[in-house]
């Protein structure tokens, strides 16, 4: 009978500590699987972050007229598209705009000066994967009237592909079509021209 009772009390022990280690395991290991996880929302955090200012940072430079460092947004193959042109990479944007909207000099900034600047609004962001991101937002030119009041003069929308490049978030492609006032006959949402090389809008880079 004690052989017997010893026999359960044993098995009793075996079972209980094979648990306890199995739990041990457990337990220990949940928090890597709880910090892996963690860090990667944080990391995606930290690229949401960095892609908004990237977004921000456009229309602030092109304000400000400081065309180089909007330049320097786009990645190595990075292309911009909209009314005023096409440009592939930093030198062939930042060629773009001296010979359109900088066309009249690189005049310095003055804040008592503004005649318009840009609203970004509505940035929707969905990774493509770790190192690249589609994002849609909408861009609204605000302008000064004639009798000094603000009013907005144009609106539409930014269709992008972003990129990490060097640890830094930059455009890969940025297409901004026009939609308010409607693109006339005959041109395009995303040019504003007719395909003859005549641009049938007023050259406002975006």
């Amino acid at each position: 009978m004690r052989t017997a009772e010893f026999r359960h009390w044993y098995a009793y022990v075996v079972v209980a500590a094979v648990s306890s280690l199995v739990t041990i395991a457990v337990t220990r290991g949940a928090p890597v699987a709880a910090e892996s996880s963690a860090g990667a929302r944080i990391q995606r955090l930290e690229d949401e972050s960095a892609i908004r200012h990237l977004m921000i940072e456009y229309g602030h430079d092109l304000d400000t007229r400081d065309y180089v460092a909007y330049s320097k947004l786009f990645a190595r193959d990075g292309v911009w598209a909209g009314g005023i042109g096409t440009g592939r990479g930093p030198a062939e944007v930042l060629a773009m705009l001296q010979r359109t909207v900088g066309r009249n000099g690189n005049t310095p900034f003055d804040p008592n000066t503004v005649r318009s600047y840009h609203l970004d609004t509505n940035i929707m962001i969905d990774f493509i994967d770790r190192d690249h991101a589609k994002v849609f937002s909408r861009w609204t030119v605000m302008s000064k009237s004639a009798d000094n009041k603000l009013v907005p003069s144009l609106a539409g929308r930014y269709d992008d592909i972003v990129v990490r490049e060097d640890g830094r978030w930059k455009f890969q492609s940025r297409v901004a079509p026009h939609e308010i006032p409607n693109p006339e006959p005959g041109t395009t949402a995303a040019t504003g021209s007719t395909g003859t090389g005549v641009n049938k809008e007023v050259p406002t880079q975006r």
